[in-house]
């Protein structure tokens, strides 16, 4: 009888303890898809406000300008992190980004490079027409990658 009881408390505390690991690794699953999000919308902000910029030329400010293009660019190898492994799915991500990491990663190289572009143009903007082009492909880079991506 003695021996059934502690099999069954060493059977209870065993599930205990699966129960904690799993609990543990959501928290951690959370932790990774809620830091992504908040850099994304750390992104969001920072390109509404050039957006801003381009669409009414006579806001420009460069020095403001250059801080939201070096903040992106800045925080881009941070971004992709929280994209792997399989334990890093869900969000507003699609299964694709897992399924089909070769092309995620190809548009995550692409906008890599447009956001450095943008941000090597803005170290010498003085006004809207000098980063024009490198915030048009950069945000191309965006859109392209959140159709394929996100849902």
């Amino acid at each position: 009888m003695k021996l059934t009881k502690f099999i069954l408390a060493a059977t209870l505390s065993s599930l205990a303890l699966v129960g904690c690991t799993k609990n543990e690794t959501t928290a951690s699953e959370s932790t990774s898809i809620k830091a992504r999000q908040d850099l994304m919308q750390d992104w969001r902000g920072a390109n509404e406000a050039m957006k801003g910029m381009m669409e009414n030329p006579a806001s420009f400010d460069a020095a403001t300008f250059k801080e939201r293009a070096d903040s992106i660019a800045n925080s881009t190898a941070d971004m992709w992190k929280h994209f792997e492994g399989d334990a890093n799915k869900g969000g507003q991500a699609q299964d694709a980004v897992w399924a089909d990491a070769a092309t995620f990663k190809a548009e995550a190289d692409k906008f890599n490079a447009a956001a450095a572009e943008l941000s090597a143009a803005a170290a010498n903007a003085k006004s809207h027409s000098d980063v024009e082009a490198q915030f048009g492909a950069m945000a191309s880079t965006c859109g392209s990658c959140h159709k394929q991506f996100k849902k």
